[in-house]
């Protein structure tokens, strides 16, 4: 899931030991943070840009493009963010 790897960086970035602490700085509950991290539920945009806050990001897409590509892989469906992914990411090399 490439989501997740944002909330552990919130969790390292922070200092936060367990996911108790993480739901408490993101302001969600402990059940949410081991369903996002197990994979069984995926991040909404809210909680995307909450994540986006805590890692203190100018722009919040690249973690709500992230989340949006784990929502359509877990749909079997094929993403349309895996798109715009490969175009940011050339972006940022040019």
């Amino acid at each position: 899931m490439k989501s997740v790897k944002y909330l552990i960086q919130v969790q390292e970035k922070h200092g936060l030991k367990n996911d108790a602490a993480l739901a408490e700085k993101l302001k969600i509950t402990r059940s949410a943070i081991s369903l996002y991290k197990s994979g069984q539920r995926i991040m909404d945009e809210d909680t995307c840009l909450k994540v986006a806050v805590a890692l203190k990001l100018d722009n919040p897409l690249e973690v709500l493009m992230a989340a949006g590509t784990d929502r359509a892989k877990k749909s079997g469906k094929k993403s349309i963010w895996s798109y715009f992914t490969r175009k940011q990411g050339k972006a940022v090399f040019q």
